[in-house]
């Protein structure tokens, strides 16, 4: 678990976390290299404590505020006046463990892009769930491209038709 997580620190560092929720998103790999910043800007949430004020800044360029604050209630907690995550295999409002492959389904409109994809049902490890589709519902937030809905199991039928 320590050499996880010491890789997944290395690549933080060699990545550079540059908010481009402004950019226009017009392709599948697009979206997802959006997503997957969204994502290491969470996980990187539980490498130390930090200000409200700091958490926010990472936050911001990928999430609605609506977002951020689900996510803060869920997930953030207070050390001595600072915040910080923990890991938990249930974790609620994180970007999903999409495989980012032909699996991940993104239907993009002109104000809205969803993102999800299908889970089978796993009985495996410490936490099991039933079949479900997971995602993410990305919209327009003064002009940019920002994570405002997590969806589990609420995928419009219209969006399922149009991803399949």
């Amino acid at each position: 678990m320590k050499k996880m997580l010491f890789l997944l620190f290395v690549v933080l560092l060699l990545i550079p976390l540059s908010p481009n929720a402004n950019m226009k998103l017009n392709t599948k790999t697009e979206v997802f290299s959006l997503l997957q910043e969204a994502f290491e800007t969470q996980i990187s949430l539980s490498e130390k404590t930090r200000t409200k004020k700091e958490i926010i800044e990472l936050l911001d360029p990928y999430f609605s505020k609506v977002y951020q604050e689900l996510f803060w209630n869920e997930n953030i907690f207070e050390e001595e006046g600072e915040f910080v995550t923990y890991g938990s295999d249930f974790a609620q409002y994180y970007i999903p463990f999409f495989q980012y492959s032909n699996k991940t389904k993104v239907v993009i409109s002109s104000d809205r892009i969803y993102v999800f994809e299908f889970f089978p049902a796993s009985t495996d490890g410490p936490v099991g769930y039933d079949e479900h589709y997971e995602g993410v519902l990305l919209n327009k937030v003064n002009g940019g491209w920002k994570v405002d809905q997590f969806l589990y199991n609420n995928i419009p039928d219209s969006v399922l038709e149009k991803a399949f």
